[in-house]
C-alpha cells in the first residue's frame, strides 16, 4: 500500500515537472510574434509586430543593460548587409520593468544621448510587466539577448539567443535574403 502511494506521488512529481518544463506559451518558428507596445527613441508610439508588417524584420529583445555587446554582434553584420534595403527593419527592444516607468523619460533621454539620431527609429523601449514575455521568449537567462526574425506578416521565421555565432549568423542572413525576394 505504502509502495503504491509512493509510486503515485513519484509519478505525479515527474509529470508535474515535465508539464512545467514544457512551456506552452514558448514561441516557435511559424508563430505570430506577441504584441509589445512601446515608444521608439524617435518618440513614435508603436506596437509590435504591427509596426513590422510589410517588412522583413529582426527584433532584438534585451532584459538587462549589459546585453549591448551581444546585440552588436547581430546588428553590425545586419546593417552592413541590409542597411539600404527599404523592405528590411531591425528594432532593439529594451524590456524594462514597470517599476521603472516613473523614470522612463530619464532612461529614454539617456539612451537618446548615447545612440546616434538616425538609429533612434531602431530602438523601442517597453515599460511594463515582464512575466508573460519571459514565458513567450523562454527566458532562462536574462543576461542574454533574444533575436527573432519576422516575415512580412509578423510570423517568426528564426529565433535564437545570445551573441551571434558564425553558423547562426549565416543562417539568419540567408533566411533574410530569401524572405526579401
Amino acid at each position: 500500500m505504502i509502495r503504491s502511494i509512493l509510486t503515485a506521488v513519484f509519478l505525479s512529481i515527474i509529470i508535474i515537472q515535465q508539464a512545467v518544463a514544457q512551456n506552452p506559451n514558448k514561441l516557435k518558428s511559424g508563430d505570430i510574434f506577441p504584441e509589445i507596445k512601446g515608444v521608439l527613441l524617435s518618440s513614435k508610439m508603436v506596437t509590435l509586430p504591427d509596426h513590422c508588417k510589410g517588412k522583413v524584420s529582426v527584433l532584438l529583445i534585451a532584459f538587462k543593460r549589459g546585453t549591448q555587446d551581444q546585440i552588436d554582434t547581430w546588428t553590425q553584420p545586419l546593417m552592413k548587409e541590409f542597411s539600404i534595403c527599404s523592405d528590411f527593419r531591425f528594432i532593439e527592444v529594451p524590456m524594462i520593468s514597470n517599476f521603472y516607468s516613473w523614470m522612463s523619460h530619464y532612461i529614454d533621454n539617456g539612451m537618446r544621448s548615447g545612440i546616434a539620431e538616425p538609429m533612434h527609429k531602431n530602438v523601442m523601449t517597453y515599460y511594463g510587466p515582464l512575466g508573460s514575455y519571459y514565458d513567450y521568449f523562454d527566458v532562462q537567462d536574462k543576461k542574454l539577448c533574444y533575436l527573432f526574425l519576422l516575415d512580412k506578416e509578423g510570423r517568426i521565421q528564426f529565433l535564437t539567443k545570445g551573441e551571434a555565432k558564425p553558423e547562426e549568423l549565416s543562417v539568419l542572413l540567408q533566411k533574410i535574403k530569401i524572405l526579401l525576394q
